[in-house]
């Protein structure tokens, strides 16, 4: 009858334990779902349409259908052919596209580099840009808040290079940080 009962206990035991630490488990693949890592992979290869007004030519609005990359790269200096007003509708289009689909645990910092002085920011007017230290010309979007403080936060880095299409020369590049928590 004891061995029984210590067979049925230590059994009880083994289940318990084997519960906690599937539970552990369990939450971290729940915090996986924040990692950097995959939201920089889902930058990189997700695609997605976003439609402007625009108040110009024949129609009414414009839709460019890219990855979540180059959208974020064409909305830091604008899309080709556009100022003003129509480059913050677009924009504004593509930060809202980005924050769905990234969720309101990340935060996104692009950033244009260039050592040409011929397309740096002082050709620009606007908040979008910042002067570099080194000489050169440097443009920044951000999307998302910043990580509350003694929160763990997970970075990692995409490079999309320059292309005539989106900034001109195609001589500079554009650094994608992603940090999620």
């Amino acid at each position: 009858m004891t061995s029984t009962v210590l067979d049925v206990t230590v059994m009880l035991l083994c289940v318990s334990a084997s519960v906690v630490a599937l539970g552990s488990v369990g939450s971290d693949s729940e915090t996986a779902g924040y990692a950097a890592s995959d939201a920089a992979d889902r930058l990189a290869t997700e695609t997605a349409t976003v439609t402007y007004e625009v108040s110009e030519g024949d129609h009414d609005s414009r839709t460019v259908h890219a990855t979540l990359a180059e959208l974020l790269a064409t909305a830091v200096r604008g899309p080709p052919g556009t100022d003003g007003e129509i480059e913050d509708r677009f924009r504004s289009r593509v930060i809202e596209r980005v924050t769905n689909a990234l969720g309101g645990r990340t935060r996104v910092d692009v950033r244009y580099e260039t050592d040409d002085e011929s397309s740096g920011p002082h050709a620009r007017d606007d908040d979008v840009h910042v002067r570099s230290g080194d000489g050169g010309g440097a443009w920044t979007l951000t999307v998302g808040n910043e990580p509350p403080v003694g929160t763990d936060v997970t970075a990692a880095v995409l490079t999309h290079p320059g292309s005539e299409r989106i900034e001109g020369n195609g001589r500079g590049r554009f650094r994608i940080i992603v940090r999620a928590w």
